[in-house]
Formats: C-alpha cells, structure tokens, sequence
C-alpha cells in the first residue's frame, strides 16, 4: 500500500454548508455551535463518520475547530496549519483563526453580545468545556449541550460508524498478556486509593487487552471504552458483533 497525498478538501462546499447549519442552529434556538475535530475518544486520529470539520469546512488538519456564529465562523488552527488553511477552506465564509495565541472565549466574547452556543457533550473534554465556560462568566452568550448534533443532521452522506472486526494481538508480539497488564495496574490503582479508572482512547483499550481493530484508517485500532477495576476485571463497551469466538475466549471471564 501506498501513501497518498491527495486533498480532499472542498472549498466550494463550504459556504452551501455553513449556511444549511446555520439553518439548523435557528431551528434548533441555537446562536452558535462549536465543531471540533474530535470524537467521542479524544484522540488525534478519527473515522471518516467523525470528520465533521472537514466536511464542514474543507480543512483536513490533524487538529482544529470551527466556532459557527450568526455573522463570522472562526477556523481555529494552530502554527503548522496557517498557510495550509488559507487554501482549503472558503475565506468569504470561514475566518482562520491563530490558536492558542486567540483563545475561544475571548473570541466569541468579540463577536457574540448575548446567545446560545450549543455543543456535542460527546466530543468535548471536561476541562475544555469548564475553561471556556469561565472565560464567558458575566457575559450574554451561553453554552447549551444538545442532545443532536446539528453538523449530523445536515450532513446527506456521512459515512456510517465504522465497523471493523476486532483480532488477537499474539502474545509474543505484545509481551505481556492481558491478564498480566490488568493485575499490574490494578495494583497501581490500589496504591493510589482509586476503585477504578475509565480508558477511552481506543490505543489504550487496545493494548490494554492485546486487541487490534480496524476502525480508523491506517490504524489498528478497536472503537470502544473499558472500565478497569481495582481487583483487575475489566467491563468492555465494545460492539459485540465485532468479536469472534477467538477474541471472545481470548478476553476471558474477567474482561465482561
């Protein structure tokens, strides 16, 4: 296999978009929504389904965000995207914007008096959502969790979640089994007076339990969470129907 270096960028796309989802946040009493490139996982590396600000704006970079308002809708990108994005997104209708030099709050704060800011609680971390809530303390404008992503909603043909079957990473490969890497952080976790701890990077899951996946392009990877328990047992959320017989004996009776 090859790599190819082809852009999929959509400039000429983006400003029909922009305007459907503007539509959508009307009828949904939204003033704004955030568009992160992010999924549920938090990691840099998602499926086609999740690439909402690519297909939203034309921008393909590893990491940024989309702040939609009324008038302005700022494509926040960082030092190594500055040059890329002039050339992919729609400049009539996507502002770039230098991030982290211009933080969120400050921004929105300049451009939006008073409103209602929607995001997707899925795809945004705690500390992400608390940090741009203070920075909008004792202004007009608030952020509001929906329930439907209004980006989904607009979009015809968004691929549908990935399904890719989930395989046996050999134990001569992995050098730890399973168990043995469940047990050792187990007892980290009793050190530290924690009950458990949540793994949400499908990484992680992955070599936590010697899986690999094929979820993410050209990245052998399982989509998922796991809770790993002090006494070493492990609850999966996983979609069954992409384990086998073999992955299931593998796993085992502690891993649920």
């Amino acid at each position: 296999m090859f790599q190819t270096f082809d852009s999929h960028a959509s400039p000429d796309q983006g400003p029909p978009r922009l305007a459907a989802l503007r539509a959508k946040l009307g009828a949904m009493e939204l003033d704004g929504f955030l568009v992160p490139r992010a999924d549920v996982h938090q990691g840099e590396y998602v499926a086609a389904r999740d690439e909402r600000l690519q297909w939203l704006t034309g921008f393909t970079g590893s990491a940024g965000f989309c702040i939609v308002l009324p008038e302005v809708a700022g494509v926040f990108i960082d030092g190594r995207y500055r040059t890329q994005v002039k050339a992919q997104v729609d400049l009539g209708s996507f502002t770039p914007v230098p991030w982290p030099e211009v933080k969120p709050g400050d921004w929105v704060k300049a451009k939006l008096a008073q409103g209602r800011v929607g995001f997707d609680p899925w795809l945004h971390t705690a500390d992400e959502l608390e940090r741009l809530e203070r920075s909008l303390e004792g202004t007009g404008v608030q952020l509001v969790a929906v329930s439907e992503n209004p980006v989904d909603a607009i979009w015809p043909d968004q691929p549908a979640a990935p399904f890719g079957k989930a395989f046996v990473h050999p134990l001569e490969l992995a050098g730890e089994s399973h168990a043995e890497k469940r047990a050792r952080l187990a007892e980290g976790l009793r050190k530290a007076g924690q009950k458990a701890a949540v793994v949400t990077l499908p990484d992680s899951l992955c070599w936590l339990l010697n899986l690999r996946g094929a979820d993410v392009p050209k990245n052998p990877v399982l989509h998922g969470f796991a809770v790993l328990r002090d006494d070493g047992r492990v609850d999966r959320f996983v979609d069954p129907a992409k384990l086998d017989d073999a992955v299931r004996v593998h796993l085992g009776d502690a891993v649920s």
